[in-house]
């Protein structure tokens, strides 16, 4: 599914939704877009924060915020954050595990980075101490910047 307004290709594994709110982060007031699709359980996101305005120059506080966030939905404590490079670009990855709401096992893998003005959160959460590795490197490799 292309978004041309922000500038990306995924490929979901169902009709994704689409939803903006704003979130309290680092005591920020911050746009959050998410298209998401949710299968067997599993959860497949692409959110995006528009760099400009009060945000602009915030994208590392963001992304630490945002990470967390993500550790707190699967109870995993404190979010690790490893660099890496992902699309020819700097980035940086989690890999979490711990619980969901219900009490069972669950697991969290997000890749984040900037790219013209605007933070990028790549997600993918469900079930179980992980996601199977063909899964994690369809969702992953299914994810391409326009333009790029």
């Amino acid at each position: 599914m292309p978004n041309s307004d922000v500038g990306y290709v995924a490929t979901f594994p169902d009709k994704p939704a689409m939803v903006t709110r704003t979130l309290d982060l680092a005591g920020l007031k911050v746009p959050l877009t998410l298209h998401a699709a949710q299968v067997d359980g599993s959860y497949f996101a692409v959110g995006t924060v528009p760099l400009q305005g009060p945000l602009q120059g915030q994208g590392e506080v963001l992304r630490n915020a945002l990470a967390q966030a993500l550790a707190n939905n699967v109870q995993a404590g404190a979010a690790q954050l490893q660099s890496t490079e992902w699309l020819g670009q700097p980035a940086w990855r989690v890999e979490l595990q711990g619980s969901l709401p219900s009490g069972e096992a669950g697991h969290a893998v997000a890749r984040f980075f900037e790219h013209r003005g605007v933070l990028y959160q790549v997600t993918l959460m469900g079930p179980g101490q992980q996601a199977l590795p063909e899964i994690q490197t369809t969702w992953f490799s299914g994810f391409s910047l326009l333009g790029q």
